[in-house]
């Protein structure tokens, strides 16, 4: 069955006191958690969370380091399958970021082995009486700030897991600083979770070449990272910030579907959604709050309406060293979409950190609308062209003597409405009811559903100008 030496990775995987470890080429990289959350867990819960964290953390892998496969020390994973179909759906945009083939992609993963252990694989749940509390995969990002804000609307306790990414060099410091912030003045409580096994993604660390390939698992992957918290706090919903966008999709070169966020679709978050359920019989759901909304509307809201949270906003990776005093590096993709969000809402960006203006000639490179060469992600995909058109458009009419928007009206479809009246204004305010709308979405936990469409349709109508 096996070729030559070197061909497989081996990975040896063990849990002892409070920590995963994750063995790779004899580096060992660790998950930590508080002593007391996973001291809690009953035995079986421990396999389960490191069985799916040792595969799905290295199941990539070989596709990168042209191996065949993976030799683990761990079990078969119970949700293998799950893992599969994340996999598979995140490879078409994959391909088209990496500027690879979608065929050659899917061949290569269907071919490999993945080679466990001979015990059996664990088979386990446990229920538990759910109490009014949520867990929220925060980031301090737009998502996850206004899921916290709308939690407490709705009498849900939070309780806020950040998992920490070494690869981002300077961004800990700043979400640390946020997460105590957020303590001190609304006495939530937040847990850090360090995270080395995120090394495994960092192709300068392994000296792999730059891929988009290994991230269709990531939300999957959290969830059992999440799943000590949810049973040590008996909490009743695990929230990721999976927002409407997430859902659009486009057709590659080879004619598959593409989704540049699959595993923050709310299709694999109702997945995500039946993994826990079968794990805490029924007692625990996954959902996003914020998947009615698209990402204009959730700046509005958090800003608007909960400007309190808002200002703790940070939307930025931090990898570059001028993030080592600001949360925003100003000189990124992200960055310029957020910055034009902010604008389009009338929101000053200064008040969420922002230390640069990114209206300028020398930003358009960092725009989707203006073809940014510098853009990266969804924002390269495209598919979010038109809802940052939109933006710059309301920030045009806000400031229309800015020049950097000037430049960007001779070229938007939008101009056009500019001395429009009546119904030759219509096509302008379907754009508007779409993108600052509460749209149907079938990933929040069926009984938030009403009470969550009631609140954002109360709220955007009275912060209609």
């Amino acid at each position: 069955m096996f070729g030559q030496k070197g061909e497989y990775l081996r990975v040896n995987a063990e849990y002892y006191d409070f920590q995963i470890e994750i063995e790779l080429d004899n580096k060992k990289y660790r998950i930590i958690f508080p002593e007391n959350v996973w001291k809690s867990l009953e035995e079986p819960f421990k396999r389960i969370i490191l069985d799916h964290v040792a595969f799905m953390s290295t199941n990539y892998l070989p596709l990168l380091m042209d191996r065949r496969g993976v030799i683990y020390n761990t079990r078969p994973p119970m949700f293998d399958c799950f893992s599969f179909k994340s996999m598979i759906y995140d490879l078409p945009s994959s391909a088209v970021l990496d500027g690879k083939s979608t065929v050659e992609y899917l061949r290569r993963y269907f071919n490999l082995d993945f080679v466990f252990s001979s015990e059996e694989p664990v088979v386990w749940s446990r229920g538990f009486t759910p109490e009014r509390r949520a867990v929220i995969s925060f980031t301090s990002g737009k998502d996850s700030l206004l899921t916290l804000a709308v939690c407490m609307e709705l009498g849900l306790e939070p309780i806020l897991v950040n998992v920490v990414e070494p690869s981002n060099t300077y961004e800990h410091r700043h979400k640390l600083g946020i997460l105590q912030g957020l303590n001190e003045e609304f006495g939530v409580q937040y847990y850090v979770v360090p995270h080395e096994v995120g090394l495994l993604h960092d192709p300068k660390h392994l000296g792999y070449e730059e891929s988009s390939l290994g991230w269709g698992n990531q939300l999957f992957y959290y969830m059992f990272i999440h799943l000590p918290f949810i049973l040590h706090h008996r909490a009743r919903y695990l929230f990721y910030g999976n927002e409407y966008s997430c859902d659009r999709e486009m057709v590659d070169p080879e004619g598959f579907r593409a989704n540049f966020c699959y595993d923050q679709s709310s299709q694999w978050t109702i997945q995500m959604d039946t993994a826990l359920r079968i794990l805490t019989q029924n007692s625990s759901r996954v959902g996003s709050l914020v998947g009615p909304l698209n990402e204009i509307a959730i700046i509005k809201l958090l800003h608007r309406a909960y400007p309190e949270i808002g200002k703790y906003q940070m939307s930025c990776f931090c990898d570059e060293p001028v993030a080592r005093d600001h949360r925003w590096c100003c000189n990124c993709s992200k960055c310029a979409r957020n910055y034009a969000f902010l604008k389009a809402v009338g929101v000053e960006p200064k008040e969420v950190g922002f230390w640069r203006d990114l209206f300028t000639t020398e930003s358009m490179k960092l725009f989707s609308v203006f073809e940014g060469d510098e853009t990266y992600g969804f924002d390269r995909s495209g598919l979010g062209r038109e809802e940052q058109e939109f933006a710059l458009y309301l920030a045009y009419m806000n400031s229309p003597e800015n020049e950097f928007l000037k430049e960007f009206s001779k070229r938007s479809k939008y101009i056009q409405y500019g001395d429009c009246e009546g119904d030759d204004l219509e096509p302008l305010k379907k754009d508007y009811e779409h993108y600052f709308g509460v749209h149907e979405y079938p990933a929040i936990p069926k009984e938030l559903r009403e009470d969550v469409y009631r609140l954002y349709r109360s709220l955007l109508n009275t912060l209609k100008e």
